[in-house]
C-alpha cells in the first residue's frame, strides 16, 4: 500500500470480508440482522461496504463462539464494541471513492512523466486503473483536468522523495544542484500542463491555472524558505517579495534550458553552472554580503515610470 493510502481506511465487499475472514456471506447476514454486526454502508442498491469494524468484531464473534457462548451471550457481551463502532462510523462509499480517484491519479502520473501529454490516452489510464469510464468521469471532467492534477500529485510525490535527502546538505549550492536533478522531470511535466491550459478556451481554464500555481507553490515554498535564512537576524524586510524572487529563479531556469535544447552550443553542465552563479548572486545580496538594495533604490522612481506606462509599438523595419 502507498504512503498515500494508509490514511484510508480499508474498505471491502461482501466477497472480500469472506476472504479477509472466513466467514460465509449468509452467516454474515445473519449477523447483522440479530444485531451482531453493524449494517454495511450502501453504494448502490447491490452493492455493500464493509470496514475494519466488521472484520474485528466477526473476529470477536468467532472467539467467543469457540468459547462456548450463546449468540444472546455474545451480544451482551459486544455491546461496547458495537457501540464505540456506530460512534467512529465513517462513510466508506466516500473513502472508496477518494481511493478510486487516487488510484486514478497514481497511474495518470506515471503514464503522462514517462510520455507525456500527446502520447497518454484515457482509454489506457481507465484500463490499468481497472475502473470504468463512468467512474472516471465521474472524478475528472477532461483528460486535461486528470493532468493538472496529476501535475500536482507529481509535485507532491517529488517533494516527498527528495526534499528530505535535500536537507541533510547544509551547503545551500550542493542542496541546489541536487534539486535541479530531482527537478528536471517536473520541469518538462509543468511546461506540458502550462501549454495545455493555454491553448484551452473553456471557462475552467482560470481554475485550472490556479491548481497548476497551487502545485508550484510547493517547491516555491522551499526556496522562499532557504532565501530567509540566508538574511541576517533582524534585517528589514526584504527590497522584492521573495516568492516573486523563487519564480524568476524558476523562470530563468526554464529558459536557460529552453535555449540549450535548439542546438548544441551548450551542454547540460552550462546550464547548471549558470544557474548556480546566478543562485549564489542572490544568496549573496540576500545575506547582505553584496549591497543590491542601495543601488536598487536609486531607480526607484524609474521602476515606478516604466511600470505605470505602457511599451510602444516598435516602427516596422523597411524592405
Amino acid at each position: 500500500m502507498s504512503r498515500e493510502e494508509d490514511t484510508i481506511a480499508e474498505i471491502l465487499t461482501i466477497a472480500a470480508l469472506e476472504r479477509r475472514t472466513g466467514v460465509p456471506r449468509s452467516t454474515i447476514h445473519f449477523y447483522i440482522r440479530e444485531g451482531l454486526l453493524p449494517r454495511p454502508h450502501k453504494k448502490a442498491a447491490s452493492r455493500s461496504l464493509y470496514g475494519q469494524d466488521h472484520v474485528r468484531l466477526l473476529g470477536r464473534i468467532t472467539e467467543l463462539k469457540q468459547a462456548g457462548h450463546s449468540l444472546a451471550e455474545i451480544k451482551s457481551l459486544l455491546r461496547d464494541d458495537l457501540a464505540r463502532s456506530g460512534q467512529d462510523d465513517i462513510d466508506l462509499a466516500k473513502e472508496e471513492s477518494e481511493r478510486t480517484r487516487r488510484r486514478i491519479l497514481r497511474v495518470a502520473t506515471q503514464e503522462f512523466a514517462e510520455k507525456g501529454y500527446a502520447r497518454t490516452h484515457v482509454d489506457a489510464v481507465i484500463k490499468k486503473a481497472k475502473v470504468t469510464p463512468q467512474v472516471f468521469y465521474s472524478h475528472f471532467s477532461s483528460k486535461l483536468d486528470l493532468l493538472v492534477q496529476s501535475f500536482h500529485t507529481f509535485l507532491t510525490w517529488n517533494l516527498a522523495f527528495f526534499e528530505p535527502k535535500l536537507r541533510e546538505t547544509p551547503d545551500l549550492g550542493e542542496r541546489l544542484l541536487y534539486r535541479l536533478l530531482a527537478d528536471t522531470r517536473a520541469n518538462e511535466f509543468g511546461s506540458d500542463v502550462m501549454a495545455q491550459i493555454r491553448s484551452e478556451g473553456s471557462r475552467s481554464r482560470a481554475e485550472k491555472l490556479k491548481l497548476a500555481q497551487q502545485a508550484w507553490d510547493q517547491v516555491i515554498g522551499f526556496i522562499t524558505e532557504e532565501f530567509e535564512g540566508v538574511r541576517p537576524a533582524g534585517s528589514p524586510p526584504a527590497s522584492v517579495p521573495l516568492e516573486l524572487l523563487a519564480y524568476s529563479m524558476l523562470g530563468a531556469h526554464h529558459n536557460a534550458s529552453a535555449r540549450a535544447s535548439w542546438d548544441d552550443k551548450f551542454s547540460r553542465a552550462d546550464i547548471l553552472r549558470t544557474h548556480l552563479w546566478l543562485w549564489l548572486c542572490v544568496l549573496a545580496a540576500l545575506s547582505g554580503e553584496v549591497d543590491i538594495d542601495s543601488r536598487l533604490a536609486k531607480y526607484e522612481s524609474l521602476i515606478q515610470e516604466i511600470a505605470s506606462r505602457q511599451a510602444d509599438m516598435p516602427p516596422a523595419l523597411e524592405e
